[in-house]
């Protein structure tokens, strides 16, 4: 049997439904969806919360990555705004940590800003062992 790909996958396309309501300032539709993929997630009304403004953070970040990956600079700004205005600052500041941490895993370095920047976050964060041994394998670039 054959694994579907991704784009067949239901969730993938939920997820991907909700980006666009955000992004199209459908905060209506944005929120059914949102119920429908965290109904079965949270065990709790807090839970639901927490995992609630994580689900936004990554969505709106990563389309955030992918248009400033393509030069859609006006894009970018919209999502950056809904990023920090959909979303808490501690949420916010996690999920540009670890596309901070991704980024450095990927490319081997950050430059030293950034390096210092996640080094500083680290130190202070309630983060595993394993995300350490990753920021220790990241060099810091002059």
């Amino acid at each position: 049997m054959a694994m579907p790909s991704p784009d067949d996958i239901f969730e993938t396309r939920q997820a991907a439904a909700l980006r666009d309501a955000l992004v199209a300032g459908d905060l209506e539709r944005a929120k059914k969806i949102e119920d429908h993929l965290l109904a079965e997630a949270a065990t709790s009304p807090e839970d639901r919360e927490l995992l609630a403004d994580q689900l936004r953070a990554s969505l709106i970040f990563r389309a955030y990555v992918d248009a400033s990956g393509a030069g859609d600079t006006a894009m970018a700004a919209l999502l950056q705004g809904l990023l920090t205005t959909l979303c808490s600052p501690k949420t916010v500041q996690r999920t540009m940590m670890s596309g901070l941490l991704y980024a450095g895993v990927q490319q081997g370095a950050l430059p030293a800003a950034d390096h210092d920047r996640l080094s500083e976050w680290m130190s202070g964060a309630d983060v595993g062992e394993e995300m350490r041994a990753r920021l220790a394998s990241i060099k810091r670039a002059p």
